[in-house]
Protein backbone atom coordinates (compact mmCIF):
# COMPACT_ATOMS: atom_id res chain seq x y z
CA UNK A 1 0.00 0.00 0.00
CA UNK A 2 1.58 3.59 -0.96
CA UNK A 3 1.50 5.79 1.85
CA UNK A 4 -0.16 9.09 1.17
CA UNK A 5 2.56 11.86 0.41
CA UNK A 6 4.21 14.38 3.40
CA UNK A 7 1.95 17.37 2.94
CA UNK A 8 3.81 20.69 2.35
CA UNK A 9 2.51 23.82 4.00
CA UNK A 10 2.72 26.57 1.67
CA UNK A 11 1.32 24.45 -0.89
CA UNK A 12 -1.40 23.69 1.20
CA UNK A 13 -2.02 27.04 2.86
CA UNK A 14 -1.74 28.50 -1.28
CA UNK A 15 -4.60 26.40 -2.60
CA UNK A 16 -6.76 27.46 0.65
CA UNK A 17 -6.50 31.02 0.31
CA UNK A 18 -7.08 30.79 -3.77
CA UNK A 19 -10.44 28.40 -2.41
CA UNK A 20 -10.83 31.57 0.07
CA UNK A 21 -11.08 28.58 2.85
CA UNK A 22 -12.29 29.81 6.06
CA UNK A 23 -8.94 28.30 7.81
CA UNK A 24 -5.31 27.90 6.39
CA UNK A 25 -3.18 25.10 6.20
CA UNK A 26 -2.31 25.06 10.42
CA UNK A 27 -5.85 25.01 11.62
CA UNK A 28 -7.25 22.63 8.89
CA UNK A 29 -4.54 19.97 9.92
CA UNK A 30 -5.47 20.53 13.79
CA UNK A 31 -8.98 20.21 12.83
CA UNK A 32 -8.70 16.90 10.77
CA UNK A 33 -6.42 15.68 14.02
CA UNK A 34 -8.83 16.35 16.27
CA UNK A 35 -11.72 14.97 14.50
CA UNK A 36 -9.51 11.93 14.53
CA UNK A 37 -8.74 11.87 17.73
CA UNK A 38 -12.63 12.30 18.91
CA UNK A 39 -14.50 10.49 16.67
CA UNK A 40 -11.69 7.93 15.41
CA UNK A 41 -12.02 9.00 11.91
CA UNK A 42 -12.26 11.96 9.46
CA UNK A 43 -15.67 12.63 7.86
CA UNK A 44 -15.87 14.78 4.88
CA UNK A 45 -18.70 16.44 5.60
CA UNK A 46 -17.69 17.73 8.71
CA UNK A 47 -13.83 19.36 7.55
CA UNK A 48 -15.77 20.65 4.59
CA UNK A 49 -18.71 22.63 6.35
CA UNK A 50 -15.96 23.83 8.99
CA UNK A 51 -13.32 25.08 5.74
CA UNK A 52 -15.60 25.50 2.81
CA UNK A 53 -18.76 26.33 4.67
CA UNK A 54 -18.49 30.30 2.27
CA UNK A 55 -16.76 28.94 -0.39
CA UNK A 56 -18.59 29.03 -4.21
CA UNK A 57 -19.30 24.98 -3.74
CA UNK A 58 -18.29 25.27 -8.05
CA UNK A 59 -15.48 26.87 -7.96
CA UNK A 60 -12.42 24.85 -9.44
CA UNK A 61 -9.90 26.69 -6.73
CA UNK A 62 -12.58 24.80 -4.18
CA UNK A 63 -12.89 21.66 -5.83
CA UNK A 64 -8.40 21.97 -6.05
CA UNK A 65 -8.95 22.70 -2.37
CA UNK A 66 -11.07 20.09 -1.19
CA UNK A 67 -9.16 17.37 -3.40
CA UNK A 68 -5.61 18.83 -1.21
CA UNK A 69 -7.75 17.89 2.27
CA UNK A 70 -8.53 15.00 1.09
CA UNK A 71 -4.84 14.28 0.83
CA UNK A 72 -4.03 15.65 4.12
CA UNK A 73 -7.05 13.77 5.70
CA UNK A 74 -5.12 10.56 4.36
CA UNK A 75 -1.96 11.63 5.31
CA UNK A 76 -3.15 12.45 9.00
CA UNK A 77 -5.16 9.70 9.68
CA UNK A 78 -1.94 7.00 8.59
CA UNK A 79 0.63 9.79 10.67
CA UNK A 80 -1.72 9.62 13.58
CA UNK A 81 -1.78 5.91 13.74
CA UNK A 82 1.81 5.56 13.03
CA UNK A 83 3.40 2.90 15.16
CA UNK A 84 7.15 4.75 15.61
CA UNK A 85 4.73 8.32 16.43
CA UNK A 86 5.75 9.53 12.65
CA UNK A 87 3.06 12.23 13.14
CA UNK A 88 4.21 15.78 13.10
CA UNK A 89 2.00 18.77 13.00
CA UNK A 90 1.96 20.82 9.33
CA UNK A 91 3.85 24.16 10.36
CA UNK A 92 5.72 26.47 8.55
CA UNK A 93 9.01 25.72 7.69
CA UNK A 94 11.74 26.53 10.10
CA UNK A 95 13.44 29.01 8.27
CA UNK A 96 9.96 31.44 8.49
CA UNK A 97 9.85 33.77 10.90
CA UNK A 98 9.37 32.81 14.88
CA UNK A 99 6.54 34.98 15.03
CA UNK A 100 4.59 33.05 11.89
CA UNK A 101 5.31 30.05 12.99
CA UNK A 102 4.00 30.56 16.53
CA UNK A 103 0.68 32.70 15.07
CA UNK A 104 0.40 28.67 12.91
CA UNK A 105 0.94 26.57 16.05
CA UNK A 106 -1.76 28.51 17.50
CA UNK A 107 -3.98 28.70 14.67
CA UNK A 108 -3.04 24.67 14.67
CA UNK A 109 -4.46 24.05 17.86
CA UNK A 110 -7.53 26.56 17.50
CA UNK A 111 -8.53 23.78 14.45
CA UNK A 112 -7.67 21.13 17.12
CA UNK A 113 -10.42 21.75 19.49
CA UNK A 114 -12.52 22.58 17.34
CA UNK A 115 -12.03 18.79 15.30
CA UNK A 116 -12.34 17.40 19.22
CA UNK A 117 -16.04 19.74 19.41
CA UNK A 118 -17.12 18.74 15.97
CA UNK A 119 -16.08 15.23 16.78
CA UNK A 120 -18.27 14.80 19.88
CA UNK A 121 -15.89 15.79 22.71
CA UNK A 122 -17.81 18.84 24.34
CA UNK A 123 -16.47 21.15 27.06
CA UNK A 124 -18.90 18.83 29.93
CA UNK A 125 -16.92 15.59 28.52
CA UNK A 126 -15.88 13.10 31.27
CA UNK A 127 -12.41 12.70 30.10
CA UNK A 128 -9.31 11.11 31.60
CA UNK A 129 -7.54 13.94 34.03
CA UNK A 130 -4.38 14.00 31.49
CA UNK A 131 -6.69 14.38 28.45
CA UNK A 132 -8.33 17.50 30.05
CA UNK A 133 -5.07 19.00 31.07
CA UNK A 134 -3.58 18.72 28.10
CA UNK A 135 -6.98 20.09 26.08
CA UNK A 136 -6.40 22.48 28.65
CA UNK A 137 -2.58 23.60 27.72
CA UNK A 138 -4.01 23.73 24.16
CA UNK A 139 -6.83 25.87 24.79
CA UNK A 140 -3.93 28.52 26.64
CA UNK A 141 -1.40 27.57 23.36
CA UNK A 142 -4.08 29.16 21.01
CA UNK A 143 -4.12 32.43 22.56
CA UNK A 144 -0.04 33.08 22.13
CA UNK A 145 0.79 36.28 21.30
CA UNK A 146 4.50 36.86 19.99
CA UNK A 147 6.27 40.46 20.78
CA UNK A 148 9.64 39.78 19.63
CA UNK A 149 10.88 41.09 16.22
CA UNK A 150 13.11 38.11 16.22
CA UNK A 151 13.70 35.71 17.87
CA UNK A 152 16.63 34.51 19.83
CA UNK A 153 17.73 30.82 20.26
CA UNK A 154 16.47 30.27 23.45
CA UNK A 155 12.99 31.41 21.76
CA UNK A 156 13.58 28.97 19.09
CA UNK A 157 14.65 25.83 21.82
CA UNK A 158 11.38 26.83 23.48
CA UNK A 159 8.89 26.76 20.87
CA UNK A 160 11.09 23.85 19.44
CA UNK A 161 9.40 21.95 23.26
CA UNK A 162 6.06 23.14 22.91
CA UNK A 163 5.52 22.02 19.15
CA UNK A 164 7.07 18.83 20.94
CA UNK A 165 4.80 19.04 23.63
CA UNK A 166 1.49 19.56 21.37
CA UNK A 167 2.29 16.29 18.73
CA UNK A 168 3.44 13.97 21.86
CA UNK A 169 -0.11 15.56 23.31
CA UNK A 170 -1.76 14.94 20.22
CA UNK A 171 -1.01 11.12 20.02
CA UNK A 172 -1.32 10.67 24.11
CA UNK A 173 -4.88 11.98 23.54
CA UNK A 174 -5.15 9.89 20.53
CA UNK A 175 -4.29 6.62 22.94
CA UNK A 176 -6.29 7.49 24.98
CA UNK A 177 -9.56 8.21 23.22
CA UNK A 178 -9.21 5.74 20.22
CA UNK A 179 -6.85 2.91 22.09
CA UNK A 180 -5.76 0.40 19.13
CA UNK A 181 -7.66 -2.27 19.04
CA UNK A 182 -6.16 -6.03 19.48
CA UNK A 183 -6.49 -8.28 17.08
CA UNK A 184 -9.12 -11.21 18.54
CA UNK A 185 -7.50 -14.25 19.31
CA UNK A 186 -7.89 -17.44 18.38
CA UNK A 187 -9.74 -20.09 20.42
Amino acid sequence: MNSPRHPDYLELDQLLGRAEANAGAAEVHGLLCGLLCAAGRIDRRQWDAQVFADADAQSAAVEQGRAAVQALADWTAQAINDPVLGMDLLLPADGQPLFERTAALGEWCQGYLLGLAAGGIGEDAQLPEDVAELIHDFTEISRVGFEVDDGDEDDEVAFSDVVEYVRMGVLLINDELQPLKAPPRLQ
